[in-house]
């Protein structure tokens, strides 16, 4: 072929794309404001209307699952919270229990850790800074609210772990045993990455619930 000829066939191939293109870009006009409003491309997340009923569904599981695997009689999700406000109109600073599973025969503590001033606790809370799933026993702990609260309560030993949102403690997850027989035969680095792991889980799923809430 000549060079001429080269040229010709060059410029033939290349009308033909470009008018493939043009076609194609014809036939995909009219979907395009369709092809823009689809939910797929969206990024609002479409949330079921039984979404908080699935969120609580989900954290109640978490600690049943936790509960078993440590084989004791509670556990929680404790979550902090503003409620009201003191004489000079600074805000009260509260924790409720949100969450709890329970062993069989074992009470609830849900009525009783309703609305409480975190600063009732605040001998307990300081263990949260330490963020590791280390066994307390309660009789170990000095004389405060909080001990006497967990006796009344039954609670023998327990073990907690903060709940973070971008660094900030916004409440723990805890599990308590009720019996000696139970407390004694715990294995502390046999529960940690239970306690952990339902953690984890507990803060996303609340963060989920959060992101809905807005």
């Amino acid at each position: 072929m000549t060079h001429q000829e080269i040229l010709n066939t060059f410029l033939t191939v290349g009308t033909a794309i470009g008018a493939l293109l043009a076609g194609l870009f014809i036939f995909i006009l009219p979907y395009r404001k369709m092809i823009k409003s689809s939910k797929l491309f969206s990024k609002e997340i479409d949330y079921p209307e039984d979404f908080n009923y699935n969120i609580h569904t989900r954290l109640h599981e978490c600690l049943t699952e936790l509960r078993v695997q440590c084989d004791c009689a509670r556990t929680q999700i404790v979550q902090f919270h503003n409620g009201g406000e003191f004489v000079d109109g600074l805000s009260m600073k509260k924790m409720s229990l949100t969450h709890e599973s329970l062993a069989a025969g074992t009470s609830s503590e849900l009525e009783k850790k309703k609305d409480l001033p975190i600063s009732l606790c605040v001998d307990a809370l300081l263990l949260l800074k330490e963020n590791t799933p280390t066994i307390y026993v309660v009789e170990h702990l000095e004389d405060s609210w909080c001990k006497k609260f967990m006796q009344v309560n039954n609670v023998i030993s327990f073990s907690l772990l903060p709940l973070k949102k971008k660094n900030e403690i916004t409440g723990y997850v805890m599990c308590q045993w009720c019996s000696w027989s139970k407390a004694d035969c715990v294995d502390e680095k046999e529960i940690a990455p239970f306690i952990e792991n339902a953690r984890n889980v507990a803060e996303f799923t609340l963060e989920q619930q959060k992101r809905k809430s807005k």
